[in-house]
């Protein structure tokens, strides 16, 4: 072997050296970062679905939360099912209501809270690393329905 080659062979083992546990490293603060914005995404919904209503400081906590945790963008997404009649023979219908991100924050920016009804479903779909993962719950008290 030359000495070229022994040189490059030292520095491609040094960098190696260096270069691989760094890539361990970030590769495993990915993975936290996504754990723990699904573990404030999994406390959102239960603290909602338990109050029934979304409020102010606890959608403000939840941007915090996902912000300190590396989330880059989220949405939030309401459907309600209600059944309505149709015509006069007593027919029913099942619909669905959807409500996304921007129409609950405005119900929670105008009214202080955006009132949920037992049995929404509530999806929460958070990207960490631009990776999407997605969080169902089903609202268990709140308002009856009308």
């Amino acid at each position: 072997m030359n000495a070229l080659e022994k040189v490059v062979d030292v520095l491609v083992s040094c960098l190696m050296l260096f270069l691989v546990p760094l890539l361990y490293y970030g590769g495993r603060t990915r993975v936290s970062q996504a754990i723990l914005a699904g573990q404030a995404g999994e406390n959102f919904l239960r603290r909602v679905s338990t109050a029934g209503e979304i409020t102010l400081p606890v959608w403000q906590e939840l941007e915090r939360t996902l912000l300190h945790c590396g989330c880059t963008r989220y949405e939030i997404r309401r459907v309600r099912t209600l059944y309505e009649p149709e015509g006069e023979e007593g027919a029913v219908t099942e619909k669905e209501y959807t409500a996304d991100k921007e129409k609950i924050y405005g119900s929670v920016m105008t009214n202080g809270t955006s009132r949920l009804q037992n049995g929404d479903q509530l999806w929460l779909t958070l990207y960490v690393n631009e990776l999407p993962t997605v969080y169902f719950m089903s609202v268990r008290t709140g308002e009856a329905y009308p």
